[in-house]
């Protein structure tokens, strides 16, 4: 468009904080565009001089503090009456836009499209209604909103930046990351272990060098966070000024950063960048560049706005290193269109039965991370499996239902009423009982997903319940419910998290023990829920005494407290006195002692595929020839794993109500045991080396 001849002097005044101020840069690109020749004389804040002090398109700049005096504020008054401006954009709507005259403006109220959501194009609405005093469709609004002028980067920055990196062995053109961990505002500011091992995993997956920055006022953080990613890592925290930072946003590959000024320049400067969001709405605050993207929870409060907070910080605080890696690998393969608002906000899978059960539901709970990054997911279990998803980094509410606690109409619909604050959208339920139909029911979440038994008609959508024809495993039986969502191909990866006190108390115990960290060891669980599962105790004798008869092989018996008498009767019929560590452990423990395993040798039960989840090599014996409890459904995983299992002439089998002395069982040979343990300590199998 040409030059407008009456436009000579413009007034910008931008906004007080270093992020509203890149924001709201584009405003200020339209009118250098649409005036060439027009003088700009920018008021800006203490904290924004530092985008204007060296802009080459500034004609004046006034530095004003929007907190000082009135007598100060009447004097800019009259020194910018004396200019007799012609154009005026206020951003901010002060007492200026309101005194001063001029023949062009930015309205005092408008309303903006409904294409207009975000503040950076709001600012040029403004700016572009008030040279052009009309609306603009947005085909055209986006023709004006790609270009970009960072002339406030001098090149004395970008030179002073490459000689600065290049002395930390990044030479010019070498990817790296940029980690900003810092924010104005606390609420703002995501968890600095959650950047320490985003860092990690950056360097490690990636290969690149990590840069962390910020002011001089974030120096501990900042080298706190460089600490601890150690090796690779690069801490620039006040070696730059203003103009040398978006040198170094300019340079990256990636930033990395919470909802702060870093994150506007990087989006200004059309940088891949991550911001991590809590409380600011991300459609109107999040990052703006055509491959940027805010991870965030849809967490019941948020986004909220406010400056204070009464629920823990809980929509920043539920973003997992995870979220922030998988939303570095979605935007480093072009796919971060996965992580904008998803068809469901706030997710609830339940699954209420047992320990293996609900292991073989963790691959669920990754496909619908992965799939609904941004959503809100809680996963609803029985108090006795809590530890198994505590602490899963896929999930962001554990909720526990207590049947026992819950019995009767009153507490289960109290129970609901709690649910219902939740707000959850879906519920995917993947073991069918009357009670955790109904509680979804009347919880009102609006889609309910589950099998066609046990209550059905509480459910809005049902899948057909064929596990007992035991075609293929339990946990791909699990997927099913998940194609109404649309995700399919979902991996079998087992995932169960181990808290660093169950570490140090397993440690503890084998250091008191005796045993050495050079020695092997191999753990038997010789219990199970049902007797038709139970392998006989002296055969199992036989294959502790065999491989504690092996060289630096020593043997442990685990079963629950529950079965502890059991494992007593075990160490009777052993020779070699294996340690027998039964009842030693909750959940969390028994996974840190598998980790340590070499091997376990199991009956057919929730250790084995605890031990799957740990990448511990299994020996996973069976009875039972009915199809919905086969190896085929409930084997293990692993790619090491071994199931042992016999057919018999028992016709049908009747599993737990036996009449031919479990023949199925007996039908399986120490021999056969040992040659595959022996097998797997001799090549060191474990997942995926030897």
């Amino acid at each position: 468009m040409a030059q407008t001849p009456e436009i000579k002097k413009i007034l910008y005044i931008t906004l007080s904080n270093l992020g509203d101020a890149m924001m709201a840069l584009p405003a200020f690109d339209f009118l250098r565009r649409e005036c060439p020749q027009s003088q700009i004389t920018v008021v800006a804040g203490p904290r924004t001089r530092c985008v204007f002090e060296n802009h080459p398109d500034v004609g004046e700049l006034i530095v004003f503090d929007k907190h000082a005096p009135l007598k100060d504020k009447i004097r800019l008054f009259l020194r910018l009456k004396r200019a007799k401006f012609d154009c005026i954009i206020d951003l901010k709507n002060t007492f200026y836009r309101w005194g001063l005259r001029a023949a062009y403006k930015n309205p005092a109220w408008i309303k903006y499209p409904h294409w207009c959501q975000h503040s950076s194009q709001k600012h040029l609405y403004k700016a572009i209604v008030a040279l052009r005093g009309q609306a603009i469709d947005e085909e055209h609004f986006e023709e004006l909103n790609t270009r970009r002028n960072p002339s406030f980067i001098l090149n004395q920055d970008f030179e002073a930046v490459s000689d600065l990196l290049a002395g930390y062995g990044i030479l010019e053109g070498q990817e790296f990351a940029l980690i900003v961990p810092g924010a104005l505002s606390s609420l703002k500011r995501w968890a600095k272990d959650g950047f320490i091992e985003v860092g990690r995993e950056i360097i490690r997956k990636y290969g690149f060098k990590v840069v962390v920055a910020g002011i001089a006022e974030e120096r501990g953080l900042v080298d706190t966070v460089v600490a601890g990613i150690g090796e690779g890592a690069i801490g620039l925290c006040g070696r730059t000024t203003f103009g040398q930072l978006a040198a170094v946003v300019l340079s990256a590959k990636l930033v990395i950063c919470n909802d702060s000024g870093v994150l506007h320049t990087a989006s200004y400067l059309d940088k891949l960048v991550i911001g991590i969001y809590g409380p600011s709405d991300y459609k109107e605050y999040g990052p703006w560049s055509k491959r940027g993207l805010a991870v965030r929870k849809n967490v019941i409060c948020a986004p909220c706005g406010k400056a204070h907070c009464v629920q823990n910080r809980e929509c920043i605080e539920t973003i997992t290193s995870f979220d922030v890696m998988l939303g570095v690998r979605l935007i480093l393969e072009g796919d971060e269109a996965r992580l904008k608002e998803s068809r469901y906000r706030r997710i609830l899978v339940a699954r209420t039965d047992r320990i293996g059960d609900v292991l073989l539901s963790t691959p669920v709970l990754k496909a619908l991370r992965e799939h609904y990054p941004m959503s809100y997911i809680a996963i609803m279990v029985a108090p006795a499996t809590k530890d198994i998803v505590e602490g899963n980094p896929y999930i962001d509410k554990v909720i526990v239902f207590d049947k026992d606690k819950s019995r009767g109409l009153f507490s289960t619909i109290n129970f609901a009423k709690r649910l219902k604050k939740d707000g959850f959208d879906i519920a995917v339920i993947l073991h069918p009982t009357v009670r955790v139909h109904l509680l979804a029911f009347l919880a009102g979440i609006k889609e309910r997903i589950g099998y066609d038994r046990k209550g059905p008609y509480f459910l809005t959508r049902t899948i057909a319940h064929r596990k007992q024809e035991g075609i293929k495993h339990e946990s791909e039986y699990n997927f099913d419910l998940l194609e109404p969502l649309g995700i399919f191909n979902v991996q079998q990866e087992l995932y169960m998290p181990i808290r660093s006190s169950s570490q140090r108390v397993v440690e503890e115990l084998l250091e008191q023990a005796g045993i050495t960290p050079q020695e092997t060891l191999v753990a038997i669980n010789p219990a199970s829920s049902c007797i038709s599962r139970r392998w006989p105790l002296s055969k199992f004798a036989q294959v502790i005494d065999g491989l504690a008869a092996r060289q630096g092989v020593k043997v442990l018996i685990i079963a629950d407290t529950q079965h502890r008498n059991i494992s007593e009767e075990l160490l009777s019929l052993t020779q070699s006195m294996p340690l027998d560590f039964s009842g030693r452990f909750d959940l969390s423990g028994l996974a840190s002692l598998f980790k340590r395993c070499r091997l376990v040798i199991s009956n057919d039960s929730g250790p084995v595929h605890m031990a799957v989840a740990v990448k511990t090599p299994v020996i996973s014996i069976f009875g039972r020839n009915q199809p919905g409890l086969s190896p085929r459904r409930w084997g293990p995983l692993g790619p090491a794993d071994v199931f042992l299992h016999k057919k018999t002439e028992c016709e049908p089998c009747l599993a737990h109500a036996c009449i031919s002395s479990f023949k199925c069982l007996e039908a399986i040979s120490v021999e056969e045991v040992l040659a595959h343990a022996e097998r797997i300590l001799n090549d060191g199998i474990l997942y995926g080396t030897k």
